[in-house]
């Protein structure tokens, strides 16, 4: 009996210690120019970020620019699988993947897809679940 009591305990003691997971943020990654968008369609451009998770009231999509950084490094950190490429007359190609690490997703040619890439010869912009601005 003593011992199914201490098993009981340290399961409650278990339960009590999980922590939600937390909205994905990709200032948890990356460093970069923040931008975020909200459920009324605006982008707010918060600067330059350094790690630090700015909240923002019904956040729905963000993007980064990124400097100093391939973005093959960057899918290989976010465990993104490759889902499309385009590429772009004006040299720039468009990456779209899928991430297991992020809940959201949208659909593209009857594939998920959560993260979309624009790359340019020096940065890249990522985005999830699709960079909502210009690029």
């Amino acid at each position: 009996m003593k011992k199914l009591f201490i098993i009981i305990v340290l399961f409650l003691i278990l339960i009590c210690n999980i922590q939600p997971k937390a909205d994905f943020s990709l200032l948890d990654y990356f460093d970069g120019e923040y931008t975020v968008y909200s459920n009324s369609g605006e982008g707010v451009n918060l600067g330059f970020c350094y790690m630090s998770s700015k909240p923002v009231d019904n956040k729905m999509g963000e993007s980064l620019k990124i400097e100093n950084c391939l973005p093959s490094a960057a899918l290989t950190k976010l465990n993104a699988k490759v889902v499309k490429t385009e590429y772009l007359q004006t040299g720039a190609s468009v990456i779209y993947a899928y991430s297991n690490k992020i809940a959201n997703s949208v659909e593209v040619n009857n594939n998920k897809v959560n993260l979309q890439l624009a790359c340019y010869d020096d940065y890249f912009i990522i985005g999830w679940p699709l960079i909502m601005g210009s690029f």
